[in-house]
């Protein structure tokens, strides 16, 4: 009598997957949105009207989301999720830059607010991953 292989878990069970699968989606959204209208961006990002003048950090930031939409959804689509577990909590370091940089620029509390949502977003991700990874790993 033959054993049966064992099954792979399936990882789209996972919450964590789930949410993986969202950032590049993001990320892809957030190119478009800051390459298409660098002025409305800026509002969006929560910085203040002087930094109209010189846009090119909204290029530098839509390469940047590009770069790591890519990465994720490679990461996704090869089923690394232990590395797909660090990077995403590596990442959480943008978001709060970012918070920091609004609030430094005086930009309104809500888009803080927004950046911080989405560090928090990326540590959920990284613990449902080490979650998923831990039983199934």
């Amino acid at each position: 009598m033959s054993e049966e292989p064992a099954r792979l878990p399936n990882p789209y069970r996972s919450a964590g997957v789930w949410m993986s699968i969202v950032i590049p989606l993001f990320m892809a959204l957030n190119t478009w949105r800051s390459a298409s209208d660098p002025s409305a961006f800026i509002a969006y990002f929560g910085l203040p009207d002087s930094a109209d003048s010189d846009p090119a950090f909204v290029y530098v930031y839509a390469s940047r989301a590009l770069f790591l939409g890519l990465i994720t959804a490679v990461l996704v689509w090869k089923r690394q999720f232990t590395a797909l577990k660090y990077f995403a909590g590596v990442a959480i370091i943008m978001p709060l830059c970012d918070a920091f940089q609004v609030f430094q620029a005086e930009g309104f509390s809500a888009v803080v607010v927004r950046h911080l949502v989405v560090a928090t977003y990326l540590a959920i991700t990284a613990m449902l991953l080490h979650r998923w990874e831990a039983r199934h790993g």
